[in-house]
């Protein structure tokens, strides 16, 4: 633990988030914790948890985030035994925050694809309802061959004829360059020894570090080949820089990363953005105190279409001193992000304009 300390004071704001999460994980070994986006057991109202017939219709690779997710924090041995109600409590919080897509962390490079519990319970009761499951891997690529194959069996795991609805990989770890990056999209893409690819059109989504300008070396480039979509960390106030908050702040924050993606040399094949917004307080990261308030997070996601975002999603921390807020959480319920479409929106603006996107490599 200590060495994971040192080596979180050395890399803010996203080191010291590893920190945090492993502490949280020590917690979630300990006691399981009801992940329902901040929102009271006692105000849960049980949907069915028998699942309708549902088919996974073929769909263009983009349909599965379009819209306003969340990231559901989740540790290995936090889901080991079939819990319906919790699978179901989740899906009742997401569905009155008006989410379209959930992004549930199932697996990490020393644990591996561990999330197949939580999947069991979770896949046919969200498609019943109409939400999307991304999957959620952190790899670390000291062993791009063995990350990949965590990234495979996540992808082929079945539940009554449900699967995934792509894979969301956090490249912020051991190794964020190539040719490791490389190798790990590649088995992912085209297999590894003893297990087969997923093919050109399978999505996956890069969620990355927020501001490329500031990390060279990153593999921007090579996610871009590879991955249909950026998903970047853009957590204005993890910054600590105080020109990043407040109204104008934010917006100036999400301008910039727009910006330094539509540069060909970190983006050459043009994918289009859906942000991760910041919804917790990150001054345990040196940030500027404080969760964002929730005219921050109207603001981002008006910044977000502004600039030809394809959708927009929010992190928390799993514990309840990082959560989401009432005011936060009231900004995103009422915010129709995946409903709305005015006049001049994404389409015109977009980075890429096309409804079907498979990856050329």
């Amino acid at each position: 633990m200590l060495g994971v300390m040192l080596f979180a004071l050395l890399t803010p704001p996203f080191g010291l988030r590893a920190y945090l999460e492993a502490r949280a994980q020590e917690q979630a070994q300990a006691a399981q914790v009801l992940m329902s986006f901040g929102r009271p057991a006692a105000a849960l109202v049980k949907v069915p948890v028998t699942a309708r017939p549902f088919a996974q219709v073929p769909r263009t690779p983009l349909d599965g985030i379009r819209g306003k997710g969340s990231w559901l924090m989740m540790f290995d041995g936090d889901w080991n035994d079939p819990d319906p109600d919790r699978a179901a409590a989740i899906v009742d919080a997401a569905v009155r925050a008006d989410l379209s897509h959930l992004y549930v962390r199932i697996a990490d490079s020393y644990h591996h694809f561990y999330g197949a519990s939580a999947l069991q319970d979770l896949l046919p009761i969200a498609h019943t309802h109409g939400l999307s499951v991304i999957g959620w891997i952190e790899p670390m690529l000291d062993d791009p061959t063995a990350d990949a194959a965590d990234a495979l069996a996540a992808a082929q795991f079945e539940e009554q004829g449900q699967r995934l609805d792509g894979l969301a990989l956090t490249i912020e770890g051991d190794s964020t360059s190539d040719p490791n990056v490389g190798q790990y999209l590649s088995g992912i893409r085209s297999g590894i020894q003893g297990l087969n690819g997923l093919g050109n059109r399978y999505l996956l989504i890069a969620s990355t570090l927020p501001t490329p300008y500031d990390h060279p070396g990153y593999a921007y480039a090579t996610l871009s080949r590879f991955c249909q979509v950026f998903a970047p960390m853009v957590y204005w106030r993890a910054t600590g820089l105080p020109q990043y908050s407040g109204p104008d702040g934010t917006r100036a924050y999400v301008d910039q990363v727009f910006q330094q993606f539509r540069d060909p040399g970190v983006n050459p094949f043009k994918r289009p953005l859906t942000i991760t917004a910041q919804a917790y307080d990150a001054a345990p990261e040196y940030g500027t105190p404080g969760a964002p308030p929730g005219g921050e997070l109207t603001i981002s996601m008006d910044e977000t279409r502004a600039q030809g975002g394809i959708s927009w999603s929010y992190y928390r921390l799993a514990n309840a001193d990082n959560g989401v807020t009432g005011e936060e959480q009231q900004a995103i319920t009422a915010y129709p992000f995946w409903q709305r479409n005015p006049p001049g929106g994404i389409a015109n603006k977009a980075l890429i304009a096309l409804p079907d996107q498979p990856v050329a490599y």
